[in-house]
C-alpha cells in the first residue's frame, strides 16, 4: 500500500503542475494552444486532463478509505478534515491579501479596495464558504487583467468533488461495494455512456442539468476510479499491459476517438502506471498548489503584464503556487489530518 500511495502522491503533484501550466496561457495573455491541446487536436487539454485524473484517483482511494474505516461517521470527518480547512485558509489570503496586492499593483489605491462592501472580500467569502463557488471575483479587481471571469477559477471543483464524495457514503451505506458491486458497475457504465454521447455529440442527450453541466467528465472519472478499485483484481494489467494501455490511449489521443472513453481509460492507465513504482514525497503540495495557483497566477499578470516570456511565467507561477502548497501543507493540512486521530476516537 505504500508503494502506491508513494506513486500516487507524486501523480497529484504532476496533476496540479499541468492544471497551472494551462491556466498560465489563459490567465498571462498568452495567445498559445498548450501543446496537449495541439497534439490531440482540439480533444483534450492539460488542465482537463489533469483534473480528469485527479477524480479518478479520487475516486479509487476515496472508495479505499470507505472501506477500511468501517464507520460513516469517521469517514465523512476524515473528508471534511482534509477539504474544508485548506479552503477556507486559501478564500481569507485571496480576499485578504493576494486581491489588495492585484488592485494596487494596477496603481489604485490600498484605501479603495473594498473589504467589506456589496461584492466585496469578505462577501467573497461568505458567498463561497461552502465551496460552491457564487461570487468568482470582487468588483473591479480584474478590469485590467487578461482574464476577468475569476479570481481563483480552480475552486469550482471542489463542490463536485465532495459531492462524489457523498455519492460514495450513500453507494456504501447501501452495500453497493461489497454485496451489490455489479449493480454500481452497472450504474457506471450508463454514466460513461452518457458521458461518451453527449461529449461526441453536438446534440444533446438526456437531462439538460447533466448534459451542460461541466462537472459530468468529474464526475465520470471518479465512477471509473472507483470501479478500478472495486474490481481492481479484475482489471489490474502487469507493466507489459499497462505500457500497452498507455501506448493505446496516446494513439487515441493523437488520431481520435480519445474522448468516447476518456474516463476509464485515463483512471486505467495512470492509476496502473503509478503502482508500478515507489516516489517518496514528505510533502503532498499538491492540494496547496491547486488551489492556491489561479489567484497568484493572476497577480503575477498584474505585477508583470506580458512583459514576461511564457515559459518564465510558468516557472514563477509553478514555483510560487508550490510555496503556497508546502505552507498550506504544513500549516493547514497536516495539523487537521492529525487532528483525525483524536476525532476518530471520539465517533468509535
Amino acid at each position: 500500500m505504500t508503494k502506491a500511495k508513494n506513486g500516487f502522491d507524486l501523480l497529484r503533484i504532476l496533476l496540479a503542475a499541468m492544471v497551472v501550466l494551462e491556466h498560465s496561457l489563459l490567465i498571462g495573455g498568452y495567445d498559445l494552444k498548450d501543446p496537449l491541446y495541439v497534439f490531440s487536436k482540439g480533444q483534450i487539454n492539460f488542465a482537463d486532463l489533469g483534473v480528469m485524473v485527479f477524480f479518478a484517483l479520487s475516486g479509487y482511494l476515496i472508495t479505499a478509505s470507505f472501506e477500511r474505516s468501517g464507520n460513516v461517521f469517521i469517514f465523512a470527518s476524515h473528508r471534511l478534515l482534509r477539504i474544508f480547512p485548506g479552503f477556507w485558509v486559501c478564500l481569507i489570503v485571496a480576499a485578504f491579501l493576494i486581491s489588495p496586492l492585484i488592485f494596487i499593483s494596477t496603481g489604485r489605491s490600498w484605501s479603495a479596495f473594498d473589504f467589506f462592501g456589496p461584492g466585496g472580500a469578505l462577501n467573497f467569502i461568505k458567498q463561497n464558504f461552502f465551496l460552491k463557488i457564487n461570487q468568482w471575483s470582487i468588483k473591479s479587481l480584474l478590469d485590467h487583467a487578461a482574464y476577468q471571469e475569476s479570481l481563483n477559477g480552480s475552486l469550482w471543483s471542489l463542490f463536485p468533488e465532495m459531492q462524489c464524495y457523498c455519492f460514495t457514503l450513500s453507494a456504501g451505506l447501501f452495500g453497493l461495494f461489497k454485496r451489490n458491486k455489479f449493480l454500481y458497475l452497472l450504474i457506471s457504465m450508463i454514466v460513461f455512456a452518457y458521458f461518451a454521447i453527449n461529449v461526441n455529440f453536438s446534440k444533446s442527450f438526456g437531462p439538460t442539468l447533466l448534459t451542460l453541466s461541466p462537472a459530468l467528465k468529474l464526475y465520470a472519472s471518479y465512477l471509473a476510479g472507483s470501479v478500478i478499485y472495486l474490481f481492481r483484481d479484475f482489471v489490474t494489467p502487469d507493466k507489459k499491459g499497462t505500457l500497452f494501455l498507455l501506448l493505446f490511449t496516446l494513439i487515441l489521443i493523437r488520431f481520435g476517438g480519445f474522448n468516447l472513453v476518456s474516463p476509464f481509460l485515463i483512471a486505467l492507465v495512470l492509476i496502473n502506471l503509478f503502482q508500478l513504482f515507489e516516489f517518496k514525497i514528505k510533502y503532498d503540495v499538491s492540494y496547496g498548489m491547486y488551489i492556491y495557483s489561479f489567484p497568484i497566477q493572476q497577480l503575477l499578470f498584474h505585477i508583470f503584464g506580458n512583459k514576461l516570456h511564457v515559459l518564465a511565467f510558468i516557472s514563477m507561477a509553478l514555483f510560487f503556487s508550490a510555496i503556497a502548497g508546502f505552507l498550506s501543507y504544513i500549516w493547514i493540512e497536516r495539523p487537521f489530518m492529525n487532528l483525525r486521530n483524536k476525532t476518530d476516537q471520539l465517533l468509535k
